[in-house]
């Protein structure tokens, strides 16, 4: 395997706080050399016990390099390095608020040469802390962060009228760039690994972001060969379910034939076990129905999101399997449809979560207006979850409620940015943000830390991940309800052009095909909408509008529609 990621070596922007003897750590802000040098080379000077923290003004993926000068008696030095999503987090030794070393070593003392350098790390950061354990004192002459990441092309791009939306944008992209390493990962920092249940809004924005993209083939490769199937992906019945609709969302949006091909035997296996999944009666026989924690402990809530998420996994099912499948795929699929028409007939309970319910909206088991009315509009920034907040804002949109999904990006992911996030964290609960400080500040033993004090689960204070890709939903949904390009015929054929620009005055952007970018622009004009659109001869764009007759092009123009 050929490593083909790229590592920028980038300075710190600012000293956050310095105890002990330290001299000219503002040196470490300009660029000296990348060279360690005898002779008298000037740089940040930590005594015994010393520390300074360093802050590099955004999240990164990787670890730091020190290029070291003298060290008194000319011996190495023993140093601690501590990794930090938030400046306390950096502040702070294993075991206090959960801090840990899991999945990446974010606090370790190593041996840094005498008048040489140290390149060390491999997590996700934004400050980092060095102390100086030795008993005599040394000399940096720079201190890099080791930025590491895949160097993928971006060619989805989304601009409007609203400065804070564009600034979410941004945000969400940088999360699930960071996240983009060798194969899709949760988290930078902790769970470094694939949980392929969580990765349908981070799938989403890779492909409305970068387009096809081999970490996305890789990952569900993984899993699929590390996954028998008669078991559940990462041991989680729910997790297949989503295995399959990213394997239909891939091939919708890239059309690669070949690698969808490779995948229809295990989808065969799974169409099987989905449809036995579902009793006479349209119950389920699945007993695990997990969909996300905040929701665990809502036995309703995981019945009707389980239910919805096997419904949609069935319809992507008999969809593949009727392009790729042959004439043995017929009784699966006629199994599959029946199953699907079962899970409609059974009766849903009642269910005030509102990730579970915007499931069910996106299943077609639930009326949109009704469900927004009753339950979506009613204190709409509590009760999210980062991770199933996507569903919620998509369900909003197609209940005709654009503006109030806006509102909740705005209101929701916005907060997160507000205290200081360069990337969107593993959860979010709004009432955190009250009497909460930046993550970039350094606290008093007695003041509250949004980052250390908050948290359950498995991601309780420290251990809780700053930078988790399934919290990128505002990049997908604005790129497919405020834009309104939706992919109607597999590897962009055919693409629909449905702007709904909620309160925005105009709003623009680009999407990757197959082909190359489609670039639109809309823009209120008193009582009308003007749509530009650009798009690679090969893509059929059809422009609708509430109504107005469905206008179809291939070529460049300029079109004026009615609101």
């Amino acid at each position: 395997m050929i490593d083909k990621k790229i590592r920028e070596y980038l300075l710190p922007e600012r000293i956050l706080w310095e105890t002990g003897g330290v001299k000219e750590a503002e040196s470490l802000l300009r660029y000296n050399s990348d060279q360690a040098f005898f002779g008298g080379a000037l740089g940040c000077v930590l005594e015994p016990g010393a520390a300074v923290l360093l802050d590099f003004g955004k999240e990164l993926s990787g670890g730091v390099r020190i290029v070291c000068n003298e060290c008194s008696g000319r011996k190495n030095a023993r140093i601690r390095i501590t990794f930090g999503e938030s400046a306390m987090e950096a502040l702070q030794p294993i075991g206090c608020k959960n801090a840990t070393n899991d999945h990446a070593v974010r606090d370790e003392e190593l041996t840094v040469p005498w008048v040489g350098e140290l390149e060390y790390g491999n997590t996700g950061f934004r400050f980092v802390r060095i102390e100086n354990k030795s008993t005599y004192s040394f000399t940096f002459r720079q201190v890099f962060a080791v930025y590491v990441h895949c160097n993928a092309e971006r060619i989805g791009e989304f601009r409007c009228s609203d400065e804070r939306l564009d600034r979410i944008w941004e945000v969400g992209a940088h999360t699930v760039f960071l996240n983009m390493q060798d194969y899709v990962y949760d988290g930078v920092k902790r769970d470094r690994v694939v949980w392929i249940g969580d990765m349908h809004p981070e799938t989403s924005a890779i492909l409305r972001l970068f387009g096809a993209d081999e970490r996305v083939e890789r990952s569900l490769e993984f899993v699929r060969d590390n996954t028998p199937p008669s078991q559940w992906m990462n041991a989680i019945p729910s997790y297949s379910m989503w295995w399959l609709r990213i394997v239909y969302d891939y091939w919708l949006y890239t059309g690669k034939e070949s690698f969808i091909r490779r995948q229809i035997p295990y989808v065969r296996e799974l169409s099987e076990r989905f449809a036995a999944c579902v009793d006479a009666n349209g119950d389920m026989t699945i007993t695990d129905r997990f969909i996300d924690w905040p929701s665990s402990g809502d036995a309703a809530a995981q019945t009707e999101g389980v239910r919805a998420l096997l419904k949609i996994a069935l319809g992507c099912a008999v969809r593949l399997l009727k392009t790729f499948g042959t004439s043995t795929d017929t009784a699966r699929i006629a199994a599959c449809e029946k199953a699907a028409d079962s899970l409609c007939r059974a009766k849903a309970k009642p269910c005030s979560n509102k990730q579970a319910a915007a499931l069910s909206v996106l299943a077609e088991l639930s009326e949109a207006e009704k469900t927004n009315e009753s339950l979506f509009s009613v204190e709409p920034l509590k009760g999210l979850s980062s991770f199933l907040g996507y569903y919620v804002l998509q369900a909003r949109s197609r209940a005709g409620d654009t503006k109030g999904a806006l509102d909740l990006v705005r209101g929701f992911w916005g907060k997160m940015v507000e205290l200081g996030a360069t990337t969107f964290w593993e959860d979010f609960n709004i009432d955190w943000a009250e009497g909460a400080k930046p993550i970039d500040t350094v606290l008093a033993s007695d003041e509250y830390d949004v980052h250390g004090d908050n948290g359950g689960y498995c991601y309780s204070g420290y251990r809780h991940s700053l930078c988790h890709g399934w919290a990128a939903g505002p990049v997908p949904f604005l790129s497919e309800c405020v834009l309104g390009i939706r992919v109607l015929e597999a590897g962009c054929k055919r693409v629909e052009i449905a702007p709904d620009l909620g309160d925005l005055q105009w709003a623009e952007g680009a999407f990757p095909t197959p082909y190359g970018p489609l670039w639109v622009r809309h823009e209120r004009v008193g009582n009308t909408i003007r749509t530009d659109f650009r798009a690679p001869k090969e893509v059929e764009c059809i422009v609708r509008t509430k109504g107005i007759a469905p206008q179809r092009e291939r070529e460049k123009e300029i079109l004026t529609i009615s609101v």
